[in-house]
């Protein structure tokens, strides 16, 4: 990103890790700015790691079940779908297939 005033190549990057922003100037080559993160992350602390592996567990579990449930509807959906075109081609007569004197 570049500020339109000064026309200085501007480049802001994010820390994945911590979320804190760095506003660089990439002609120098310098910080311009170091912008902490506005809500910064929970350390853990070990007395705390085997509840958050309970939440975590029930978390994927919930999800898992979730996506049994909406595998089991498309399967019905597509057993319909697959029903009625097979009704659909049973009523229309067989297309005659093209050979490849028949393209000359």
């Amino acid at each position: 990103m570049s500020d339109p005033a000064d026309n200085k190549p501007v480049v802001q990057v994010e820390c994945p890790c911590c979320g804190s922003t760095l506003v660089i100037d990439a002609a120098q080559g310098v910080v311009l700015e170091s912008r902490q993160p506005v809500n910064p992350r929970k350390e853990a602390d070990l007395k705390d790691a085997q509840q958050v592996l309970k939440e975590e567990s029930s978390r994927i579990h919930e999800r898992f079940r979730q996506i049994v449930e909406a595998d089991k509807g498309r399967g019905a959906t597509m057993e319909k779908k697959f029903k009625d075109f097979l009704e659909k081609a049973k009523d229309e007569p067989a297309p005659k297939p093209v050979r490849d004197i028949d393209l000359d």
